[in-house]
């Protein structure tokens, strides 16, 4: 039974610890002006070694007007090792999915009437800052976006419930943590 438990106990640390949510800064440059937007929330998790990148709920900020774009994800990336952090390339189309951050309704998010549109992107990451850079062509009009991203993360520790100790209530915390994802 305590192998049994302990290999629970692995199996949710190693959940943990594959996926990572970074609170970024962003700056989008269209036809070479560039705009500082709000901070956003990027997603990287790892499974089978592969890996994939999610910005949700990006909206595109000029001037006062707000222009809700979409959910731009990338799956299934090899990741190269090297020098300290881990370097994931993506260079193909994609389709921007709608967002769904309570403010703007389906309709009204612009990337999935775009179809597929090509995207290079270029993530460099450890575990606690991430950096990264996603070009847009959109062709219909013309450009390109520049989405640049440069955030951190909390680090997980092993005492995840902050209460001076490691001990089982850890456990517990970290279950809770990956239950509620």
């Amino acid at each position: 039974m305590k192998k049994v438990f302990a290999f629970m106990v692995a199996a949710c640390c190693a959940m943990a610890l594959s996926a990572t949510t970074y609170t970024c800064h962003l700056k989008v440059t269209i036809n070479g002006e560039s705009a500082e937007q709000d901070q956003v929330q990027v997603d990287v998790n790892k499974a089978n070694g592969l890996y994939s990148l999610s910005l949700k709920n990006f909206c595109l900020t000029i001037g006062e007007a707000v222009m809700p774009v979409g959910n731009i994800e990338v799956t299934d990336v090899e990741g190269v090792d090297a020098f300290g952090y881990t370097t994931i390339n993506y260079n193909a189309p994609i389709t921007i999915t709608p967002g769904n951050d309570g403010v703007h309704q389906a309709e009204e998010w612009v990337g999935p009437f775009l179809g597929e549109v090509p995207i290079e992107l270029t993530a460099r990451f450890i575990d606690d800052a991430l950096s990264a850079n996603i070009d847009i062509e959109l062709a219909l009009m013309g450009q390109t976006i520049g989405v640049s991203l440069f955030g951190v993360a909390p680090v997980l520790e092993g005492d995840v419930n902050h209460d001076g100790e490691v001990n089982n209530s850890d456990i517990n915390a970290l279950v809770d943590i990956i239950l509620s994802e």
